[in-house]
């Protein structure tokens, strides 16, 4: 079971049956001593409650590297590459693990993710395992130049330069998603697409959370506003 402390500054999931595990936050634990049973539990001076883990709870504690894809573009891409209908997915530049995590969690899909920065592939790893799973997501640390693009239709690339991985290598490719940080890298990438027979749809998703105040209620001042360009691509 994946299952959640949480008190009034901190949400905290992994699975209890993860063995000896370090939690950033917290240090090395014994996962499997926390149990929803339990009600409450003390780590040092302070107290959390227990309860099974929601899938936002699994998304806040995520350890990541640098950069991570945010759910409302995970959920996304997700309905615009159809992934409750494919079954599985090849990732290239898995991160560490944010994407193929909540990819898996929300939509049940399989993936096997590649990722080349050795460091990053470690924190991936552990995530996997931290979240149970291992039965849905297969991880190499190798580049995304040696994935098997030719025995997967649909693919998921997270790099500012994704036709570098895909350019003649599109005969058995139906379905092909991506998030850009700039116009012109979503432009090229749309453009090579189409040039490639596909269908091509190009969305920014902005998500402004609204503060409750005792006067009313008002956009939040500080937002993250852009966190990408979603380009999907699909051949019939």
């Amino acid at each position: 079971m994946i299952v959640t402390l949480y008190n009034e500054d901190e949400v905290i999931s992994f699975s209890n049956e993860a063995g000896l595990m370090y939690i950033p936050g917290i240090g090395n634990l014994n996962t499997e001593k926390f149990k929803v049973e339990n009600h409450e539990m003390e780590l040092g001076s302070r107290k959390f409650r227990i309860r099974e883990a929601t899938v936002e709870d699994i998304s806040q504690s995520i350890e990541r590297a640098p950069q991570i894809i945010l759910p409302k573009d995970v959920m996304y891409i997700g309905y615009k590459m159809n992934f409750p209908r494919i079954g599985r997915l090849l990732e290239i530049g898995g991160g560490s693990g944010g994407f193929s995590i909540m990819s898996s969690v929300i939509f049940g899909i399989n993936i096997l993710s590649f990722e080349i920065n050795e460091e990053i592939y470690k924190i991936l790893k552990k995530n996997i395992r931290r979240f149970e799973l291992e039965d849905r997501i297969e991880a190499k640390n190798d580049d995304g130049m040696e994935a098997p693009v030719d025995k997967y239709e649909n693919i998921f690339i997270d790099n500012p330069e994704p036709w570098k991985f895909i350019e003649g290598r599109l005969t058995n490719v139906k379905n092909v998603g991506t998030i850009l940080p700039t116009y012109s890298q979503a432009e090229y990438f749309s453009r090579f697409m189409k040039e490639n027979d596909f269908e091509v749809n190009i969305h920014e998703l902005i998500d402004i959370p609204i503060k409750i105040s005792e006067i009313g209620i008002r956009p939040e001042s500080n937002i993250l506003y852009h966190t990408g360009f979603i380009v999907t691509a699909r051949k019939w």
